[in-house]
């Protein structure tokens, strides 16, 4: 392992804060595997929102099975199944999933410390991703599409939103545009709903 991974993995097990915490294990995983990754999923929404428990943390990028050798070399566990499991020295742990190698959508970088950046979903690409899960027709993930429009409503970029849920080619199958404009009604978003999502 190289001194970047191996230090960065010393600043995630001594940071307290949970999502600092986990943004110092994304870094370490980029530092070791030489290349961008990107934080995405249930960690990104709590990094957004501050109020998400997420199971794992995912990570995208093109993370070769090499790579995931180097990760366990580096101390990171195998469960025998898509996770790596980091255990933090206060007894606590992190799943680690790898579940595709390109970022659907765009990023932000993090700053951590002084040139240490770290990738992660941008807001509205999040969205975006929530809203075409909440198609789905269950409960939890339009739940879940609801809390992070509502923690999220005065940063987001609604026309950007509305752009990249009508350019998605699944957009009219899906019925994404519909779901979006059900969800910011639900969020008493009436208004943005009407403006940015009238039915295609």
């Amino acid at each position: 392992m190289n001194s970047r991974g191996e230090e960065r993995l010393n600043r995630a097990d001594a940071e307290t804060d949970r999502v600092r915490r986990r943004l110092w294990l994304v870094s370490a995983i980029a530092a070791i595997v030489e290349r961008p990754v990107f934080l995405v999923g249930g960690a990104a929404v709590d990094l957004h929102t501050g109020g998400y428990e997420p199971t794992d943390v995912d990570v995208v990028g093109a993370v070769t099975r090499d790579d995931r050798r180097a990760l366990v070399e580096a101390g990171f566990l195998e469960t025998g199944g898509r996770h790596l499991r980091w255990e933090y020295p206060d007894g606590t742990s992190e799943f680690v999933e790898f579940p595709g190698s390109t970022l659907d959508g765009t990023f932000e970088r993090v700053e951590l410390a002084e040139g240490i950046l770290v990738n992660v979903i941008d807001v509205e690409s999040l969205v975006v991703d929530r809203i075409t899960q909440a198609t789905d027709g269950s409960g939890v993930t339009f739940d879940e599409a609801l809390r992070l429009i509502v923690a999220t409503a005065n940063r987001v970029d609604w026309s950007s939103v509305a752009a990249s849920l009508r350019a998605r080619p699944d957009a009219r199958y899906l019925g994404s545009i519909e779901k979006a404009h059900e969800l910011l009604v639900a969020a008493r978003m009436p208004a943005v709903a009407t403006t940015h999502f009238e039915a295609l």
